[in-house]
Parts: C-alpha cells; structure tokens; sequence
C-alpha cells in the first residue's frame, strides 16, 4: 500500500522514532494487514520508505486513540496533551469522516 508523509514524520519513522501512524480508518486503511508493507513517499524530497505492519488499533475516535498513544511514538511533541492532539488532527481529518471511519494506529518497522 502507498501512503504519503510530510517530510518530519518521514523522517521520524526512518529515524525508528515514529513507531506508530495515525491514519483515519477508511476503506483504503481498513483492509491492511499485519504483515503488509506500506510504502511511504516523503511529500518534499519525494524519497521512499518501505516498511511493514506489526499491529493495528482500532479507535471510535482520535481522541481515543491519543489517550493511549502519545509523544514521540506517534511523532507527537513529548508532552503534548490529548486535548492539544485532538485539536491539531481536526486539521487533518473532519469529525464527519472520524465519526464514520474511526481511528487506526498503524505500528509499523522499516525494512
């Protein structure tokens, strides 16, 4: 499966940092598998980044999702709360869509 990255986030899992993606579960994220690969393309340079899927979570909401997973796992500042992560992903995914898909964290190693 491709999937694409903003540049630090790429880097953070390259770095082995970043052990878990967050995504919206939706059709296209619903049907990975532990053991699928997912190849990551970094938005700015465009490089690469094969990894593999060790484990999935699913969540009824991000909110969820980061009362568990939190800090640098996710590539999230270290103390950042559940409240400030909620606020910052609504930037990234609608409530309309968390609330018809979910949440999926996605634990996955380069290889």
């Amino acid at each position: 499966m491709d999937m694409r990255l903003n540049h630090e986030p790429f880097l953070s899992i390259e770095a082995g940092t970043k052990k878990i993606e967050v995504r919206l579960n939706d059709e296209k994220r619903s049907q990975l598998k532990v053991g699928d690969r997912i190849r990551f393309t970094d938005l700015e340079t465009a490089e690469i980044l094969n990894t593999e899927v060790l484990g999935l979570e699913t969540f009824p909401t991000f909110k969820n999702l980061f009362a568990k997973y939190s800090g640098v796992i996710i590539g999230a500042p270290v103390g950042e709360s559940v409240d400030e992560l909620d606020r910052e992903n609504v930037e990234i995914y609608s409530r309309d869509r968390e609330e018809k898909y979910g949440a999926l964290a996605i634990r996955v190693e380069v290889i």
